[in-house]
Parts: structure tokens; C-alpha cells; sequence
């Protein structure tokens, strides 16, 4: 074989190489993949009060009307996931299609309320 054919196919072989653990990361969720995004919501004991989330709702009223105009089956609310304690609180996102997760997703993407938020399908 040429010299040239060698570098073509050592360059392939890299470039196959990379490709192929650079898709396994992201489809490990390992590399996140642009422009998604994941909303996990941190376990009780860990979450801000009632108050702090009302207060982060009523400071960003811009962006809970952008999110809620998104579509009819969008709404923002205060949400108390920890029945035991009652004092902890988050933001719910409630949607109802993927067109409305992907929007709710990506407006989160460049804006926050400063306080954990958790999207529930309904």
C-alpha cells in the first residue's frame, strides 16, 4: 500500500474511534448532548421553603407567563413533593405534550427562577 492510503486510513480509523465513543457518551448520558437538558429534582431535606418559592415565583412573573403561554396544558404552581415536610417546596411545571416539555426545556435552558424545578407530565 502507498504511504497515502496508509494516512487515510489511520485518519479514518481515529476519526471512527472518536465518533464512536463520543455517541456511547452521550447515549450514556456520560456527555451531555447539546441543547438538552435534564431537570432532576434534589431529595427532601435538600429543598428551599415554601416561601422561597413563592418569593422566586412572584420575582419572575415575566417568565411564568412566557412558560404558561407556551400552551394550554402549561402551568407553573408552587409544588411540595415531601409530604412529611411540609415547609419544602419547588417549582412544578406541569405539560401535557413533548412539543410543550421541549419548549418548557428549552426557555429553562437560558432562564431560571433560582430554585429547583421539577416538570411532571400530565
Amino acid at each position: 500500500m502507498t504511504k497515502k492510503r496508509w494516512w487515510a486510513i489511520g485518519i479514518a480509523v481515529v476519526l471512527g474511534g472518536g465518533l464512536l465513543v463520543a455517541g456511547g457518551g452521550i447515549g450514556l448520558s456520560l456527555i451531555p448532548f447539546p441543547g438538552k437538558q435534564e431537570f432532576s429534582r434534589p431529595e427532601c431535606g435538600k429543598l428551599p421553603s415554601q416561601s422561597e418559592v413563592k418569593r422566586a415565583l412572584s420575582q419572575h412573573r415575566d417568565l411564568v407567563a412566557r412558560l404558561e403561554n407556551i400552551g394550554e396544558g402549561v402551568s407553573v404552581r408552587v409544588g411540595a413533593p415531601c409530604g412529611d415536610q411540609a415547609d419544602e417546596a419547588l417549582i412544578h411545571i406541569v405539560y401535557h405534550t413533548k412539543k410543550e416539555r421541549d419548549a418548557v426545556s428549552s426557555i429553562l435552558t437560558n432562564h431560571s427562577f433560582g430554585v429547583p424545578v421539577e416538570l411532571i407530565k400530565r
